[in-house]
Order: structure tokens, then sequence, then C-alpha cells
């Protein structure tokens, strides 16, 4: 076998549907739903200045599939990615289904002044810090 016949995101995807079903099977009582579909995006987060900036790496994903909330302590960011509709899969390495990722804000942030863009792809959330308030739903725009 030559390093080009070994296929690291097809062997991993297949792990990890393995070890979902077995954990299924072992502890049958624990409900997972669709947990087992959830993939998880790529996530840069720096502070610039004084605001905190998050990148989200989420090609393919429509911006309306989006969704932000952003509270005095947290972050979270969830959505999902479709599967092309009416196409035979020749080979699929893109985790489609949805996602979720949650992040700890431990400084106060200025919550009205949190902004989103989705550009080429990515995800760029900006919150300046400053007192916390009520919890927000960011509306993300298209850059």
């Amino acid at each position: 076998m030559s390093i080009g016949d070994w296929d690291v995101f097809g062997n991993l995807s297949r792990l990890r549907r393995d070890l979902a079903r077995f954990s299924q099977q072992a502890w049958p009582g624990l409900r997972s739903d669709d947990a087992g579909d959830l993939w998880v995006p790529p996530v840069d987060i720096y502070e610039q200045g004084n605001t905190l900036v998050l990148l989200v790496d989420l090609p393919g994903v429509r911006r309306e599939d989006i969704q932000l909330r952003v509270d005095r302590d947290s972050l979270t960011i969830e959505g999902q990615r479709l599967a092309a509709e009416g196409a035979a899969s020749i080979r699929a390495e893109r985790p489609v289904g949805r996602f979720h990722r949650s992040f700890r804000i431990a400084a106060p942030v200025d919550l009205a002044g949190a902004q989103a863009a989705y550009r080429d792809g990515v995800l760029r959330v900006v919150i300046p810090r400053g007192t916390s308030a009520a919890p927000v739903r960011l509306r993300v725009t298209v850059e």
C-alpha cells in the first residue's frame, strides 16, 4: 500500500462511527440522538486591541444556516452544512450536518457592540470589551 492509497479522513470518519455505535451498544441508556452527526469547525480566538476576535472556518455553509448567541460569559455558534442535492458522491471528505461550538468569555464584554461577518467561508466575530448586558443574537452579515 502506498501513501496515496491511505484515506486518512475516511478512516477517521469510520472510526468515529464505530465508536459511536460501540458506545450506544455498551450503554444503551445513554441518548445520543444525532450527536454522532455533529462536526467541529476549527476556530481561532485572539485579542486585538480592546476586542476579542473569533475566526471560524465554515466553507460551504450558507449564511442563513449559521446562528450566533452571545451572553455575558459565553459565545455559541451553531448551524449546519448541507450535502449536495441530487449528486451521487464519489468521495466525501468534508463533513456535513450540524455543528456546534461554545466558548466561555472570561472578561466583561460590550454585547451591544458585537458584530459578525461572513466572507469567503470564514465567519469573523468581533466582541469589544466593556460591561456585560442582556444576551443577544447576532445577525451575520455577508461582506
